[in-house]
Parts: C-alpha cells; structure tokens; sequence
C-alpha cells in the first residue's frame, strides 16, 4: 500500500473547501452542532481513558490501542462538522466562535495539527512505546487546548 501525503497548502484549501460548502443537501446547522458535540465528546472520553491508564503506573497496550485508534479515527471527520450553516446565530446554540468561519485557514491548520497528533498518538500505541505514547499525548492535548483558547468561548 502507497502512502498519500498531502502537501500543507492542499489540506488547508481542502479543509476551508469543506467548511466553506453549500448548506445544500447537508444536515441542519442544529445536527451538525449535536454531531460535532457528541464525536467531541467520544475524543475526550477516550482521552481520559488513556488518561488513566497511563496514571496507573502499569497501562495496559490492549486498553490504550483502542482508545488510540478511536481519537485518529474520529479526528479525520472533524473539519466535515463545522459547515456554515453550523455557525453562532439564530437558533444554534454552540460555543464554537464565529471566527471558526470568518478565519478558516487558521481553524484548518489546528484542525490538522490535531489529526496529525492523534496519528502519531496512535502510531506509538502500536509501538507498545509508553514515552512515545507520553509525549504523543502532551501534544495532542496542547493542539486541543490551542483550538480551544482561540475558537471555543468558555464555559
């Protein structure tokens, strides 16, 4: 099997090219909040779970592997949850900033930076390597929260 690599600049254009798609033919704004809202939900709960695992002193692969794989694989559909129509406004509740829409380039780029970490979390978990899965979680965490301070209002 090839691996496909896609240059910085494409995914970046692709990821505002899906963020900037007609409303046409998608769900509600409304749905795609609550589905955006609950694949969150999934990432972080499986980032707990590796979490405690790794707190346990003795983290069990066959526990961690799972939890790995989820966030990577739930970290490639994020940028498909943030359509226009999903935006602050009348009748959609949401935390996300508007400037998720009005500075798409830049939600792009920690979207991927996100995606890139949850790979590489996922790669050192199949290496049964602890410190790698150590480190490859700091920096996931560290994307997570960069997107959160910039395009997240608290609570």
């Amino acid at each position: 099997m090839r691996a496909f690599i896609i240059p910085g600049a494409a995914c970046i254009a692709l990821g505002a090219a899906v963020l900037a798609a007609p409303a046409v033919g998608q769900q509600s704004g409304a749905a795609a909040v609550a589905a955006r809202k609950a694949n969150y939900k999934e990432i972080g709960g499986a980032f707990k779970s590796i979490n405690d695992e790794l707190r346990s002193g003795s983290p069990d692969m066959n526990s961690l592997r799972p939890a790995t794989r989820d966030i990577a694989q739930r970290a490639q559909v994020t940028l498909r949850h943030f359509p226009r129509n999903s935006a602050p406004g009348a009748g959609i509740k949401t935390r996300a900033k508007a400037e998720i829409w009005s500075n798409q380039a830049a939600f792009v780029k920690i979207q991927n930076e996100m995606i890139a970490a949850a790979k590489a979390l996922d790669v050192a978990a199949g290496a049964n390597d602890v410190a790698a899965i150590k480190k490859a979680r700091d920096t996931l965490g560290g994307t997570c929260k960069s997107c959160h301070d910039r395009f997240r209002e608290p609570d």
